[in-house]
């Protein structure tokens, strides 16, 4: 049976973009726990911002007992107005689900409809 790398990011994904801290994005984090429960999923969470900041989202959001792994994209640049940015992961999951759609970050990108 092979094993389905599924990773979520943080910010504009799992977590609203709002001006309030640690606001869920119930759709997203919904999938999350749903997809936590198949046999051949591993869950990650990651973030630009760092692996220990994708764990306190995850904390914060009560997800964490889903939640297989905590990563960092390695963000290496973007531009001024932020709309573009380049990341390098360890790890290419076969699906990505970002907010961010000028990436492709897994084998499959999901991006979410937030914007």
């Amino acid at each position: 049976m092979k094993t389905i790398t599924i990773a979520f990011d943080c910010d504009g994904t799992l977590l609203n973009n709002t001006k309030q801290d640690m606001v869920a994005n119930e759709r997203v984090r919904s999938l999350l726990v749903a997809l936590a429960g198949f046999k051949n999923t591993r869950i990650i969470v990651w973030s630009g911002g760092g692996e220990l900041y994708a764990r306190q989202v995850a904390r914060a959001l009560a997800i964490d007992k889903y939640v297989d792994d905590y990563a960092s994209k390695n963000q290496v640049a973007s531009t001024m107005d932020g709309k573009h940015h380049v990341f390098q992961p360890d790890i290419t999951p076969d699906i990505a689900i970002d907010d961010i759609q000028d990436c492709e970050l897994g084998v499959l990108n999901l991006i979410v409809r937030e914007k």
